[in-house]
């Protein structure tokens, strides 16, 4: 749909506002808003942003990076093809937008740009992708200076079921009004936890509707009295939520991970993909578990995956490959990364994951022995002769992996990596300072 037509139907659904949207490096998406008047020129001219507008730090600090501080300007230009009525509020319609320098070119710092470019790669190598997260969310009662977990029952329960029923039917209308197509829905493990997946899409619209979709969860639960949160470890002392993400390369019509004859069902392809992601990941990490509770989350034997390893249907291993579906094998195999939670900006989780899967293919890297065990289970000696190793323990120790890794230099570029790292650096040295549950809960408020 271009331009035009994007306005004309915005005026005929009596649209009063606009967002122009971006996410930040700590996941937090951001904005301005224009009258719908002013669609037509914004769209063309884009939203004037300070070019310090992407380095800050969750508590909106400004760090000291070159080229990124608060003299000079980029323009953020709207996706019209992304724009969609808020459900929630019908006066208001809402699109993603990419930045850009004043010279028109893109803002080579920009994660949807970057992820856009990683999307070529692929293209430019002959595969399409399908990609989607699985999140994972608590519901609260009461205020900020007091959340319980809302019907703190047994997992997969009826009765867990029967109370979210209302809140569940009225999201997946919303998201559905949206363009988002759930796929499942169930009480989770973890008291007052949920999970409702959507289904795959391209990476730059996977990575929109995860924006649009935590919204709506959230906004809905307020309908309802509830609140609810994204947080890695909303609280200390309960299981933590996840937000995986599951990707499948495509040639044509043909799943590139599918091989019937092969072990585990996982094509050559898709054992490259998978050593490339697991020869990356200690740096990966930093984008798919990006804030220090993320830590908090990532421990052995919590199905959350503390091990750079993979395996069939394995939970805690770091990379899953999901059984196939009976009726349709060859067009269901895919792959999970289990490291990953909703803190993370989605197109900069998707374009490190894409690109060391990437990487892994054009070098055939082997990912190594599968892991059909608990990994926390075997003995050191035993994890060192099948080559797993233990992922970072902290945020710091992801980022320092992150800065070293030269592939991650090539796909995000030298202004980025170092924006991210000192915002991340500065993240982990404020929250070191305080309590776990302190952690917990100024995480659980933001996201």
């Amino acid at each position: 749909m271009d331009d035009e037509a994007v306005i004309e139907q915005l005026t005929e659904k009596q649209t009063e506002l606009i967002e122009f949207l971006y996410v930040d490096y700590n996941g937090l998406t951001r904005g301005k808003v224009i009258p719908l008047a002013s669609l037509k020129a914004k769209l063309a001219d884009g939203i004037g942003l300070t070019k310090a507008t992407l380095n800050v730090s969750e508590r909106d600090t400004i760090l000291p990076v070159a080229d990124m501080t608060p003299i000079g300007e980029l323009r953020l230009i709207g996706d019209a093809a992304s724009a969609h009525v808020l459900p929630y509020m019908p006066q208001v319609a809402t699109l993603m937008g990419d930045i850009y320098n004043l010279d028109k070119t893109p803002y080579a710092s920009d994660p949807r740009t970057i992820l856009k470019q990683v999307v070529k790669q692929l293209a430019d190598a002959g595969f399409t992708v399908k990609i989607a997260y699985e999140n994972e969310f608590e519901l609260f009662t009461g205020d900020k200076n007091h959340r319980e977990p809302a019907m703190p029952r047994v997992a997969f329960s009826t009765e867990s079921m029967d109370f979210a029923y209302p809140f569940i039917l009225k999201t997946i209308n919303q998201l559905q009004q949206v363009g988002i197509m759930p796929n499942a829905y169930y009480p989770e493990g973890g008291i007052g936890q949920h999970e409702l997946s959507m289904l795959p899409q391209d990476p730059v619209t996977a990575a929109d509707n995860e924006v649009i979709y935590k919204r709506i969860i959230k906004n809905t639960a307020k309908d309802f009295d509830l609140y609810a949160s994204f947080a890695p470890k909303p609280l200390v002392d309960s299981a933590g939520s996840g937000a995986h993400i599951h990707l499948s390369l495509w040639r044509g019509q043909e799943d590139a991970f599918f091989d019937a004859d092969a072990p585990m069902q996982l094509s050559k392809t898709g054992q490259y993909f998978v050593g490339g992601v697991l020869k990356h990941i200690q740096g990966l990490l930093a984008l798919t578990c990006p804030s220090a509770n993320s830590y908090q989350r990532l421990a052995p034997g919590h199905w959350s995956s503390a091990y750079a390893t993979y395996g069939k249907d394995n939970r805690e291993a770091a990379v899953r490959i999901p059984s196939t579906a009976w009726g349709d094998p060859a067009s269901s195999m895919n792959i999970e990364l289990k490291a990953s939670d909703a803190t993370a900006n989605p197109y900069l989780a998707f374009a490190g994951l894409l690109a060391a899967g990437l990487d892994g293919i054009q070098h055939q890297t082997q990912p190594g022995d599968y892991c059909d065990v608990d990994p926390a289970t075997l003995s050191e000696a035993q994890r060192n002769e099948m080559g797993i190793h233990r992922l970072p323990q902290s945020l710091s120790q992801a980022v320092d992996a992150f800065v070293t890794d030269s592939l991650f230099h090539d796909v995000f570029g030298p202004q980025l990596i170092d924006a991210y790292a000192k915002i991340k650096r500065e993240d982990d040295q404020y929250y070191s300072k305080l309590a776990l549950e302190k952690i917990a809960a100024l995480h659980r408020e933001l996201y």
